[in-house]
């Protein structure tokens, strides 16, 4: 290729006015400041605009050879090179577009040669200076010459190395030191890969040996499966993609997690140093500040982000309209790490621009939605909504951290009373349903005085009588009495004897049953010893889906919950759980074991043998009502191993001492000085 009479312009331009070159020179200085320990990034980033897949970096003594396997350079490609800000690439078509990306390699290089196709130059300083002296200070890549034969023969070795193994532009950088480099290693994220639209394998070999290789599954139009590869350790992220964004989820275990707050970047093809805000990377076309570290909130960068709070919001109402594991993880992923009724108060930031503009979307799906109220856990609630046609959710979702703020942020709202009661007798609730149900009623009537609210909730049936539903008026017609579980576990959830009396003294008048118990039981102890129980547990293990021990103990994580670990362990054995344990619903797992079969199971963890564990009064009244599809997990940890020992109906295969409890004491000042480890 000749490019000499780029050469003659340039120079020609250089002696006409040297001041110009020097400033010339002072821009690229502050180019390479700005970009510092991104260099790397952009040369992969053109390597990407080149349509190269391959990229290969390696330091051989003073020498920095970077190659890629690309389109080779041609005239224009070498003005634009050589021209600031003057870049051939199109905005949205290419990942770099201003034209000063490669000037970030200044910082650590004394001279430059580029070998691509039949282009050879070099870009040097000392030579630059001396074709103009009468400048004051010259830019390192401004002035093109032909390398010097002595000087190609330095490299002449590894270049060839590297075009037989098919690389078609290499850039080597002379002079380099080890200090500079290795900076730039340690900065360099296999994360940069994520987003790329061409390069699938990197190959570093500075202090030491680094290979990456991506593998790409198309999943469907707006789904990509990315595995990355990286010196033998393994990543895996799923893509949604939505009108030149993405969302990228990483994935453990075939499932989506939500990403640490603090590795939850922005990028912009190339990783920024804003923040998501969300358990999400997301990438886009956005205008960054020339060091490309962060966002500018300028018009581009608003309708980018409006289109990131559209794919949001659609994968938010897709999601929630299934109910299976990988739903629960993208949308726990989704949700804000701060509260979103904050964002109003913080400054100007990627994270609230782009709550504002999910806000802001009115897809009439979260208008729609009604969200459990307080007063009434989530699985019953869901069997009244359903039954009245309404919107909702799976009761899974609910146990997701900060979801229900987030929903109603987006105008979901709680259902109230009155949408719900004409549902309640026609739906198949627990007993646990019936008693909040009464709780909100009684807290009702004790509030305000309203005979037409008594009138208009006397007829449901949420009363108790032997384990069977009754509605007040036929306890009060039949003079049906009360089971004393169904007055335990009012109690128990939250309200006084002396509040039911004067309840029921409103909703069944002259009513001629007990309605005190003899104890305040709001709990009761199993007295008997795990090991000496005559009825046998369960064979779970043996009847379960074989799966190796490594595979249960990779499983098994020591910072997570006994809960954790257990839902774990039954998982990996063929069952098929999930984790309600924030539902407060009388058992902590919930799903079908490996016949398919209905199971609910309260873990009780002990650290001993034999020790002594409580039931709560709404685990008896769930045990009493679900009978063999009720287990007791009692699992005991230690450093070395985890067990399970299953048992199921503890209504009838345990030995139960009601205990009774009146008296806590309570401490509410306290100096807290805590000694803190990192994790």
């Amino acid at each position: 290729m000749n490019i000499n009479n780029i050469r003659i312009k340039l120079l020609e331009e250089a002696k006409s006015s040297p001041n110009l070159l020097s400033d010339l020179a002072g821009l690229e200085t502050y180019i390479a400041e700005s970009y510092n320990n991104r260099s790397f990034i952009e040369l992969l980033q053109n390597a990407d605009d080149a349509n190269a897949t391959k990229f290969k970096i390696i330091k051989d003594k003073d020498f920095l050879y970077v190659a890629n396997n690309g389109r080779t350079f041609n005239a224009n490609d070498v003005e634009s090179l050589c021209r600031s800000a003057s870049s051939n690439k199109t905005r949205g078509e290419n990942i770099g577009y201003r034209g000063i990306g490669f000037k970030s390699v200044v910082g650590f290089a004394k001279e430059i040669h580029i070998i691509s196709g039949d282009l050879e130059i070099t870009f040097s300083k000392e030579r630059t200076k001396n074709e103009i002296p009468n400048a004051t200070r010259v830019p390192l890549i401004r002035i093109p010459h032909s390398i010097i034969e002595k000087e190609k023969s330095l490299i002449a070795a590894n270049v060839e190395n590297l075009i037989n193994d098919g690389f078609t532009t290499v850039f080597v950088f002379t002079g380099v030191t080890a200090n500079e480099i290795e900076s730039e290693y340690e900065s360099f994220d296999y994360k940069s890969l994520l987003f790329l639209n061409n390069v699938v394998t990197t190959e570093i070999s500075i202090s030491n040996y680094n290979v990456t290789h991506i593998d790409k599954t198309i999943i469907s139009e707006s789904e990509t499966k990315l595995k990355i590869k990286n010196n033998g350790n393994q990543t895996e992220w799923l893509l949604s993609n939505y009108k030149k964004t993405a969302i990228a989820f990483q994935i453990e275990e075939n499932l989506p997690i939500r990403i640490n707050q603090a590795d939850a970047f922005v990028y912009s093809f190339l990783p920024t140093e804003d923040l998501t805000g969300l358990g999400v990377i997301v990438n886009g076309d956005f205008s960054t500040d020339p060091s490309r570290k962060h966002l500018i909130y300028d018009d581009e960068t608003n309708i980018t982000i409006k289109n990131i709070a559209t794919q949001i919001i659609n994968l938010i109402e897709k999601n929630l309209s299934s109910n299976k594991a990988e739903n629960n993880s993208i949308i726990k992923a989704l949700v804000p790490y701060a509260d979103p009724r904050m964002i109003s108060f913080k400054k100007t930031s990627f994270e609230k621009l782009l709550l504002e503009q999910v806000k802001n979307i009115n897809s009439g799906f979260f208008e729609k939605l009604m969200l459990p109220p307080n007063w009434l856990n989530p699985k019953d609630y869901n069997i009244i909504a359903k039954s009245n046609g309404n919107l909702v959710i799976g009761s899974s979702f609910l146990n997701i951290d900060g979801l229900v703020s987030f929903l109603k942020f987006l105008g979901a709202k709680e259902a109230s009373f009155e949408t719900l009661k004409t549902k309640i007798n026609d739906s198949e609730i627990s007993i646990l349903g019936c008693v909040q149900i009464s709780k909100y009623i009684f807290t009702s009537i004790l509030s305000i005085n309203n005979d037409s609210f008594i009138l208009t909730v006397s007829d449901l049936k949420i009363v108790i009588h032997d384990k069977k539903r009754f509605s007040f008026k036929e306890v009060l017609s039949e003079n049906l009495l009360i089971d004393d579980s169904y007055i335990s576990l009012l109690i128990e959830n939250g309200l006084t004897e002396f509040d039911i009396k004067q309840a029921f003294k409103k909703l069944l008048p002259n009513y001629e049953g007990n309605l005190i118990i003899n104890k305040n039981d709001n709990d009761i102890k199993f007295d008997g010893l795990a090991q000496n129980v005559t009825i046998p547990t369960d064979n779970w293990y043996n009847n379960s889906k074989e799966i190796s021990t490594d595979k249960i103990k990779y499983g098994i994580k020591r910072w997570r919950t006994a809960e954790e670990i257990t839902l774990e362990i039954l998982n990996l054995n063929g069952f098929n759980l999930q984790d309600v344990s924030k539902q407060n619903i009388g058992y902590d797992l919930d799903g079908f074991d490996p016949n398919g079969e209905e199971i609910h199971i309260e873990v009780k963890s002990i650290t001993l043998p034999g020790q002594k564990f409580k039931l709560t009064n709404n685990e008896i009244g769930v045990a009493q009502e679900k009978q063999k599809k009720f287990y007791v997990a009692i699992v005991r940890q230690t450093d070395a191993f985890f067990e399970i020992a299953m048992i199921s109906d503890p209504i009838n295969n345990l030995i139960l001492n009601r205990q009774c409890v009146q008296w806590i004491w309570e401490c509410s000042e306290y100096e807290y000085n805590p000694r803190r480890f990192e994790l």
